[in-house]
């Protein structure tokens, strides 16, 4: 049964796949969160649509766009249009400032600018410098605004294509934790080793996300591939299911992104 967020997501969905037709014309949405891409990838497949693309630029991306196109366009013309529908904001620190900042440093600075989240894709950070997918219509006032605030305005800001970013693969911290059942607050007493009435003010209060949509029942399942945020906790990744241990509990492999 769709709930209102899902409805919403369809109806949009539905909004690009009919002016795709009529205009006969290449068409996108903004960035999707894991749990759109996952609504959006099940429709498609339920259709049995065939002329899409999803991609955030790169093959690791979170954060993806949908690209659809006519019969009269090719894969290889659609994938072509990929770099004028993304735009990377490169930000190079001066070196009195290498280090200094972190993914949510960018991520806020950007949000002052009245832009929704969704225009913004992946943010790849380094010690000196950071790049920021956005969508290319908004490149220009993201690079603008950005020379403009404290923070940034002795950091080097330009605007370049997604095949010049330097591709960073997230790094991991390995946990392994045993739980009586896959409930969730079964996971997340383990992974953040606090006690269950604490996890339940977790959840309850709505700190909790799956898959980027937040979960508010404790007995939700989790399965491998979940990606769990916990505010205030940090954000893993469920990798494998392990053997059951001498007291009955399974033993699960996390990854924390670092």
């Amino acid at each position: 049964m769709e709930n209102k967020e899902e409805k919403i997501i369809l109806a949009k969905l539905n909004d690009k796949i009919r002016l795709c037709k009529t205009k006969n014309k290449l068409v996108n949405t903004e960035f999707l969160n894991m749990y759109q891409e996952n609504i959006i990838r099940k429709e498609l497949e339920r259709i049995k649509a065939k002329n899409y693309i999803l991609t955030g630029g790169y093959s690791e991306a979170e954060s993806k766009i949908l690209i659809m196109y006519p019969e009269k366009i090719t894969e290889e013309i659609a994938k072509e249009n990929i770099t004028n529908i993304i735009k990377v904001i490169k930000i190079q620190l001066p070196n009195e400032q290498k280090g200094k900042y972190q993914h949510r440093d960018y991520l806020g600075t950007i949000m002052q600018f009245g832009l929704e989240r969704e225009r913004i894709g992946d943010i790849i950070v380094y010690e000196d410098e950071a790049y920021v997918i956005v969508l290319s219509e908004n490149a220009q006032y993201i690079k603008d605004s950005l020379q403009t605030t404290k923070k940034f305005k002795k950091s080097k800001i330009e605007i370049i294509d997604i095949v010049e970013m330097k591709v960073k693969k997230p790094e991991f911290e390995e946990i392994k934790i045993s739980v009586n059942s896959q409930r969730l607050d079964n996971f997340i007493s383990e992974i953040c080793k606090i006690s269950r009435s604490e996890t339940t003010r977790l959840i309850e209060s709505e700190l909790v996300s799956i898959n980027c949509k937040i979960e508010t029942k404790q007995t939700k399942t989790v399965e491998i591939g979940d990606v769990l945020i916990i505010r205030g906790k940090g954000k893993f990744i469920v990798s494998d299911f392990l053997d059951i241990n001498r007291k009955g509990k399974q033993v699960v492999i996390v990854k924390k992104y670092k």
